[in-house]
């Protein structure tokens, strides 16, 4: 008999052990019900106007299959249209997924058997790992590819399947950022002492210019969004009359003109990260209509009611260049707070690690975004719809730099001299 036979299990540990591996388990269910769940409701809206459009021609099957469809370009996976593959992320729609797995997360991490204080010291990664219990968020994180990649793979039995392989970074991405927000949410609240105790760890051992250069970067990103929004909503005003227009040549019919409404509002996020891309100097691509600063070339757009707001081919008025202080306007911002964030008499180069820091979080930040708005169909015209990912985060971070550094440069000469 070895020494590990002989050693009686405690009944706390058999507990303690059981009831961790209910919470794993329960983690993962957690991760399939929240797929499923936001697979049903963007489902619905698509069974709604099957019933209610009497010339539709799909079966139910098929209609449920389309469901999968939306399910799955919101999480930016290649659909199979005949010969083409289409790919769009239309953001809104993306939020569902987002939200349910936000909120099931939350379960998870509330749910925890140790989160009410369990662990009273974290001293070490491993402990940090057991008061954040990462092993319940992995398991969640499990079940959500897995029934996704299930769900994306039953799409193969539609008119249009889904290729499975595209749709994981986005089934990878979308519970990480709904895991993201519920811990940060936690740390706000401050309710369960052991993942306070983690967190708490996680911020001591997080670099001091980084944990500086978070606030600028989320305020940054917001006056690039307002400003963005800002754009958007004056050209819907300008070219309102050329959207209806459109509306009433396609005649759709009461459900037709309501999917397109609803297609059109989903895609509005996707046109703010476009005009934020825009603003930056880089050109907005729909197939080959192409607008930039000073002019828009000629094409064919999507029958989507909202890209008729786009300026008609020809040259652009004058000045519009100037749209690129928007960037520069965030940049002076994340100079101004990285000048606040550092002490007094410290030097340039502790401000200017500070702003650095805030730089690379927005250029991150905007580079996923305008990977997620990116779309396209191939072969064909439209191989491209929004705006180049690269060259939008190359040119709006180099812009944000060169405003922060300005602004911080000023400011601390100017203090200096105080």
């Amino acid at each position: 008999m070895t020494l590990l036979e002989r050693t009686p299990v405690r009944p706390a540990d058999a507990a303690t052990i059981t009831g961790r591996l209910r919470a794993v388990v329960l983690a993962a269910v957690a991760g399939l019900l929240a797929a499923l769940i936001s697979w049903v409701v963007v489902t619905v809206p698509v069974f709604v106007a099957w019933l209610a459009d009497d010339r539709s021609s799909v079966s139910i099957w098929q209609t449920a299959g389309i469901g999968v469809d939306l399910w799955a370009l919101a999480h930016r996976a290649s659909i199979e249209v005949g010969e083409h593959q289409v790919v769009l992320a239309p953001l809104l729609l993306t939020l569902v997924p987002i939200l349910a797995c936000w909120y099931a997360v939350g379960q998870v991490v509330v749910d925890r058997p140790d989160v009410r204080g369990e662990l009273d010291e974290v001293t070490g990664w491993r402990f940090a790992w057991a008061a954040l219990g990462v092993t319940e968020l992995v398991s969640f994180l499990v079940g959500y590819v897995a029934s996704g990649l299930l769900l994306c793979s039953l799409a193969g039995l539609g008119q249009a399947p889904v290729i499975v392989s595209s749709a994981l970074p986005g089934l990878l991405l979308v519970p990480l950022i709904a895991i993201g927000l519920s811990l940060w949410r936690e740390h706000r609240r401050q309710e369960h002492p052991t993942l306070d105790r983690g967190l708490r760890w996680v911020e001591l051992h997080t670099p001091v210019l980084v944990r500086r250069g978070l606030r600028p970067a989320v305020q940054a990103l917001c006056i690039l969004i307002v400003g963005a929004l800002l754009l958007v909503v004056a050209l819907l005003v300008i070219r309102m009359g050329r959207v209806l227009t459109l509306y009433e040549a396609l005649d759709a019919g009461t459900v037709g003109t309501s999917v397109l409404t609803l297609g059109s509002v989903a895609a509005l996020p996707n046109i703010l990260v476009w005009a934020m891309g825009w603003s930056s100097g880089v050109e907005v691509a729909v197939g080959t209509v192409q607008v930039g600063w000073t002019e828009s070339s000629a094409g064919d757009l999507p029958l989507l009611p909202v890209l008729a707001a786009l300026p008609e081919p020809g040259a652009l008025p004058p000045g519009l260049w100037l749209s690129a202080l928007l960037p520069v306007l965030a940049g002076a911002w994340v100079g101004f707070q990285s000048s606040r964030a550092a002490p007094r008499l410290a030097s340039w180069w502790a401000k200017a690690q500070i702003a650095l820091s805030a730089c690379v979080g927005v250029t991150v930040v905007v580079l996923l975004l305008s990977w997620l708005a990116l779309g396209g169909m191939t072969p064909g015209l439209l191989s491209q719809v929004g705006t180049d990912p690269v060259r939008v985060a190359t040119l709006l971070g180099a812009e944000v730099l060169g405003g922060a550094l300005v602004t911080l440069s000023a400011l601390h000469l100017f203090r200096r001299r105080l």
